[in-house]
C-alpha cells in the first residue's frame, strides 16, 4: 500500500514538534531575600502593597509610634517586574526609624531616599507626606504633626485641616476652629484680607438629596491656595455659614447660602428674616 505523503506546509499526525527551551528567569534577589528573613510574606503581597510594614508587634518609641501611615510602611519597594526589585526610602528623615535601620542591617544594604520609583518616575513618596499630615491632624494629633512638620510639608499641613474640618466629626478626635488657628501662627499663615472673596469663589452651593430623602448642602471648596481654603472654612464655621450634619460632613447654611449669593460685599440680606446682616 503505497504511504500518504504530507502536502506541503502541513504537520504530518506522527511528527514531534520540538519546543525551544524556555529562556530562565532572572531570580528576584531582594524579594527573595526579604521573604526569607520574614520582612514580607510573598512576592504577590510586595507587588500589591509597595511597602514594607512595620510588624504590629513592634513597639516603637516616640515620635515612631505615631499613628502616621508614613511610619508605618517607612519603605517603599518596586514590582519585580520592573526588572530588578528596588527598596527606596519613603522620606529621607526615615533613616532614623528604627524598622528602617532593621532592614538595613539584615539586607546588609543602606536603603536609599527617593522612594523607589516605577519605568515611569511615579512613586509614593508625596503621597506619604499627605499620609502625615492628615493621619495625625484627624486623630486630634495636631501638636504631633506640627512637631514632626519635618516629614510633611506646610502645603499638606493646611489641606489637612481643611479635610479635618470638612469631614470630621464634631465629638472626639475632629479639629476645632480654634485649634485650626493655633496651626496657622505656627506655620506663619495670615488671615487672608479679603476673606469674603474666597468663600465667595467657592463653587455656588446646590442641594443635594440622598437616599433617605434628606436635602443637603454640601461645600465644594474652589480655591486653588491651601492656606486660603483653610482660612475660608474656618471663618464660615465661626460665622455660622457653615455647620457639620451628624456625619461630620460640612454643608453650607441657610446665612451662608445667602452670603453666597449676594457675593463678597460687605452687608447681605437673610431671605429667612428679610433683614440686612453684615459680613462679621
Amino acid at each position: 500500500m503505497q504511504a500518504i505523503e504530507a502536502m506541503p506546509g502541513v504537520i504530518a499526525p506522527s511528527a514531534v514538534i520540538a519546543e525551544a527551551p524556555a529562556a530562565e528567569l532572572p531570580r528576584d534577589e531582594i524579594g527573595d531575600r526579604l521573604i526569607a528573613e520574614g520582612l514580607a510574606h510573598n512576592s504577590f503581597l510586595l507587588d500589591l502593597n509597595h511597602a514594607l510594614t512595620v510588624p504590629h508587634d513592634w513597639t516603637l518609641p516616640a515620635p515612631w509610634n505615631l499613628p502616621s501611615r508614613l511610619f508605618r510602611f517607612p519603605i517603599e519597594v518596586s514590582e519585580y517586574q520592573e526588572g530588578g526589585r528596588r527598596l527606596g526610602l519613603m522620606h529621607p528623615a526615615l533613616v532614623d526609624h528604627p524598622f528602617v535601620k532593621h532592614v538595613s542591617q539584615v539586607m546588609g544594604m543602606a536603603i536609599p531616599p527617593g522612594g523607589a520609583p516605577n519605568p515611569y518616575g511615579y512613586t509614593k513618596t508625596g503621597l506619604g507626606m499627605w499620609w502625615h499630615a492628615v493621619d495625625l491632624i484627624s486623630a486630634g494629633r495636631w501638636q504631633d504633626a506640627l512637631d514632626t512638620r519635618q516629614f510633611t510639608t506646610d502645603a499638606h499641613l493646611l489641606q489637612a485641616v481643611t479635610f479635618s474640618l470638612s469631614c470630621g466629626r464634631e465629638e472626639g478626635d475632629a479639629l476645632t476652629p480654634a485649634e485650626a488657628r493655633h496651626i496657622f501662627d505656627v506655620l506663619g499663615v495670615a488671615c487672608p484680607a479679603d476673606p469674603n472673596t474666597i468663600l465667595c469663589s467657592f463653587p455656588r452651593p446646590g442641594p443635594v438629596t440622598a437616599d433617605d430623602k434628606v436635602e443637603r448642602w454640601p461645600v465644594n471648596t474652589g480655591c486653588d491656595a491651601p492656606g486660603d481654603t483653610a482660612w475660608a472654612i474656618v471663618i464660615g464655621l465661626e460665622t455660622g455659614w457653615f455647620a457639620k450634619d451628624r456625619s461630620g460632613h460640612l454643608q453650607w447654611t441657610r446665612l451662608g447660602r445667602d452670603r453666597h449669593q449676594a457675593g463678597p460685599s460687605a452687608t447681605f440680606i437673610e431671605q429667612s428674616s428679610g433683614q440686612g446682616a453684615f459680613a462679621f
